[in-house]
């Protein structure tokens, strides 16, 4: 069913693994973190993560199985895109309610859930077009796989840069010391 696309899911699914070893280096730096902390800000910001990348590690592995059907291709991805706007939803529900800690960025919602959501939707409609035999749904598959990782690799990126070492207090990295 996918033929003449093993590359392209060969790569992706790849990537997607990468990322997914990335989020366990980016638990290692959560070191000096207090745990309510991190329970929290996994569930509402590696969640996300995690879980769009494992939706294309699952995707590019269907869509590389032999003898899969259209049918069972489209209620795969269509599943996955419940899950996902279900996930989105939540996540945009949780970051707002944070929104007034001062660590919370106004863009947090958008980027960890209204536009994953957006790109769940796309999914969705994607499936749809599987099943009623489409002629663009591969490509509309791809285009969701591409976005999935980009979202990730931003989301990621935010992550990384908020939880890497910095100073909290005078003295610290960058201070000069005093004068005597």
């Amino acid at each position: 069913m996918f033929e003449g696309w093993h590359e392209f899911y060969l790569l992706a699914g790849s990537a997607a693994a990468v990322l997914i070893g990335l989020i366990f280096v980016v638990i290692s730096l959560m070191q000096d973190r207090s745990r309510s902390s991190v329970l929290a800000g996994a569930k509402l910001y590696m969640g996300p993560i995690v879980l769009g990348v494992s939706f294309v590690l699952l995707l590019s592995a269907v869509a590389l199985t032999p003898g899969i059907s259209r049918d069972w291709f489209a209620a795969i991805a269509g599943g996955v895109a419940l899950w996902g706007l279900a996930r989105g939803i939540w996540s945009i529900i949780g970051i707002r309610r944070l929104l007034s800690d001062r660590e919370v960025h106004w863009t947090d919602p958008w980027f960890y859930g209204v536009i994953p959501s957006i790109i769940y939707l796309a999914l969705g409609a994607v499936a749809f077009a599987f099943a009623f035999d489409c002629a663009w749904a591969h490509y509309g598959i791809a285009a969701v796989t591409i976005a999935l990782l980009l979202s990730a690799i931003r989301n990621e990126w935010d992550l990384i840069t908020w939880i890497a070492p910095r100073p909290d207090k005078p003295g610290g990295f960058g201070d000069h010391p005093p004068e005597d």
